[in-house]
């Protein structure tokens, strides 16, 4: 399985000077093609309670209270 991102970081890692910065590149291309890789593309799918305006001051200092 080719992945877009596991291309994207190889392609850094050839460019790379830093030896230490080309292994990390490569490391996490590795994770890509495993799917190991957490993405915030991920972690954002999570659905969030909609907040129509913030809290009052009075409001939070009741929140914390309980």
């Amino acid at each position: 399985m080719i992945n877009a991102r596991a291309v994207r970081y190889r392609r850094l890692a050839l460019a790379a000077d830093d030896r230490a910065k080309a292994d990390l590149l490569l490391k996490l291309a590795d994770e890509c093609d495993r799917g190991l890789l957490c993405t915030a593309n991920w972690l954002s799918a999570r659905p969030f309670p909609k907040i129509d305006r913030p809290p009052k001051p009075e409001e939070f200092k009741a929140w914390r209270a309980e």
